[in-house]
């Protein structure tokens, strides 16, 4: 057996694509590769893959942008299904997981999409903890890991979930990866 490298992002996806407990990395990509269960000679790849090579790199430069989302929307996933999630018990870390996870899937459109998000008298996200913190003298924010965005984190669990609903609206993820999110919280 040989040792790879591969990276985090990589790592993930396979990760993010196992069925059964147990289930080796290299169980995984002969499945996603249509490869025989048992080893066997390079030279058997089915003509059926190198056929769907080639379609794939004949589609247009727009599937770019499908390809993104399904990303971002395979990261949420992910996230939620991960053990550091679903073993967090504090709602507020949870929340700050997702945010992390929509960040760094796509910090120009969360960017974009936290311009937008904000109360009648509070701002939610900001670059800096002071300015959050201006808008009210019980206000608390942490900021969102793996980002340089700070977020206002005392409002309830309903709350929490309304303002990411907001976020993953304004960058266009499905309305049932969203109501996961929301349920997630709870």
């Amino acid at each position: 057996m040989k040792i790879i490298e591969v990276d985090d992002e990589l790592y993930h996806y396979i990760a993010s694509r196992t069925q059964a407990i147990g289930e080796s990395a290299s169980d995984i990509l002969r499945r996603l590769l249509r490869l025989p269960a048992s080893p066997q000679p390079f030279v058997l790849v089915q003509e059926n893959m190198i056929n769907e090579l080639k379609d794939l790199a004949k589609l247009p430069k727009t599937k770019k942008v499908l390809t993104d989302q399904e990303k971002l929307i395979k990261r949420i996933e992910f996230t939620l299904a991960s053990s550091v999630f679903t073993s967090e018990t504090k709602v507020v870390n949870r929340f700050l997981q997702i945010l992390s996870a929509l960040y760094v899937m796509n910090p120009e459109e969360f960017a974009h999409a936290t311009e937008n998000v904000q109360g009648s008298e509070r701002i939610y996200f900001a670059r800096d903890k002071e300015t959050i913190l201006a808008t009210g003298s019980s206000v608390k924010a942490k900021q969102i890991p793996d980002s340089p965005f700070w977020v206002i984190t005392n409002n309830n669990t309903e709350r929490k979930g309304i303002i990411l609903g907001s976020i993953m609206q304004a960058m266009e993820l499905p309305e049932t990866l969203i109501e996961r999110v929301k349920n997630s919280l709870a």
